[in-house]
């Protein structure tokens, strides 16, 4: 399991199932906004297996990953902490 989702089951209190999920939807919302140029970079950063071409949009705008996962963790009820 990456530190990512990791990250989600200790501060949002999610399973290891919706957290994986979570994740997977994160990155993939990253990495349709990242130019094809990056987005190997990126992958290598986060720890995924995403390459160039193969994310897709998961949900609409951005603020980096820090308010990407602050808001998924505060729609689910979880501590922003």
């Amino acid at each position: 399991m990456s530190e990512i989702a990791n990250l989600l089951q200790q501060r949002a209190g999610l399973s290891p199932e919706k957290a994986q999920q979570v994740e997977q939807i994160v990155v993939e919302h990253i990495m349709a906004r990242v130019p094809p140029q990056f987005q190997g970079m990126l992958s290598s950063v986060l720890g995924t297996g995403v390459g160039p071409g193969e994310a897709t949009s998961a949900a609409e705008g951005s603020g980096g990953l820090g308010s990407v996962l602050g808001s998924v963790t505060g729609m689910l009820g979880g501590s922003k902490t």
